[in-house]
């Protein structure tokens, strides 16, 4: 079952999913859409870390990416870290 494209909304989804299609060479990534789904790989996932820990300050680990694979569920832990710093 395909999911409908859901826009991300805040900043930090924003900025999410532009450094997402950056590395994966996609035209949009979607708030629900997931990393490994849509072609991700231990390559991209270290580009990703450091993109996002340089945007965010934050510092994420590979684990991380597992946990949260989507966009919505990325931010919502950056946002957490963020806060708590």
């Amino acid at each position: 079952m395909t999911m409908s494209f859901v826009p991300p909304q805040t900043e930090t989804e924003l900025a999410l999913a532009a450094i997402w299609a950056e590395q994966l060479k996609l035209e949009k990534v979607g708030l629900v859409d997931d990393l490994f789904d849509l072609g991700g790989d231990s390559l991209m996932m270290t580009n990703v870390i450091a993109k996002v820990s340089e945007r965010f300050r934050v510092d994420l680990t590979i684990r991380a990416l597992f946990e949260a694979p989507t966009i919505k569920s990325l931010a919502a832990r950056i946002d957490t870290l963020r806060a708590a710093a």
